[in-house]
């Protein structure tokens, strides 16, 4: 368990300036444990046909979500005095969400949505990090940067599951939202990892 320390009422206050919100989804459309072991770069990319306008805008807006929580993985792994622990989940989500990047440019590419990506690339979507709370987490060491990672990236994974939710229930192609299930129950689970590291499981 990580220690408390006198700073962390002001990253609590510093938390508070997170976008970050959670919603109600339906019932998923696979198990969560097939959705786990699902490889994203396996699903079929979604046909023109398919995809509607809430899938685009899904992959417009997850992709610099996910590019975010990749820099705030860098940013731990490149920190000293870190628990194996930690880095081991740092190095995961860098790793998993690195690969549904790739796996969402592919899709937009095929689908001639690349402006859509350019335009939402410039927003800031839930959960995700102004640049002073993301230049602060790239400035800590130890304890610290173990304990604003793992409190920042548990809200950012929540503002993705949010927005995950949303496409998983109104997606037009099957691929979308399975993709999107395998990203709701990989971070579910993520985030009860974090809350055990911090010790409030």
């Amino acid at each position: 368990m990580i220690s408390r320390a006198p700073w962390t009422a002001a990253l609590a206050t510093m938390l508070a300036l997170a976008t970050a919100s959670c919603g109600t989804g339906g019932e998923p459309r696979s198990s969560s444990s097939e959705s786990a072991e699902l490889d994203p770069s396996a699903l079929a990319t979604p046909s023109r046909q398919d995809a509607n306008a809430s899938d685009v805008h899904f992959l417009g807006m997850m992709t610099p979500h996910h590019e975010q929580a990749v820099t705030m993985s860098d940013d731990l792994l490149a920190a000293e005095g870190v628990s194996a622990e930690t880095r081991d989940l740092a190095r995961r989500i860098r790793a998993g969400q690195a690969e549904e990047i790739d796996v969402m440019r592919q899709w937009a590419e095929a689908l001639g949505e690349q402006e859509a990506m350019r335009f939402h690339s410039t927003h800031v979507a839930n959960g995700m990090l102004p640049p002073e709370q993301l230049d602060r987490l790239g400035g800590l060491d130890g304890e610290q940067a173990e304990e604003t990672f793992l409190r920042l990236m548990r809200e950012h994974h929540e503002g993705a599951m949010a927005m995950t939710r949303d496409a998983v229930e109104n997606a037009g192609a099957e691929s979308v939202a399975d993709l999107g299930q395998h990203m709701l129950d990989v971070q579910t689970a993520e985030v009860k990892e974090m809350n055990a590291l911090l010790g409030e499981d």
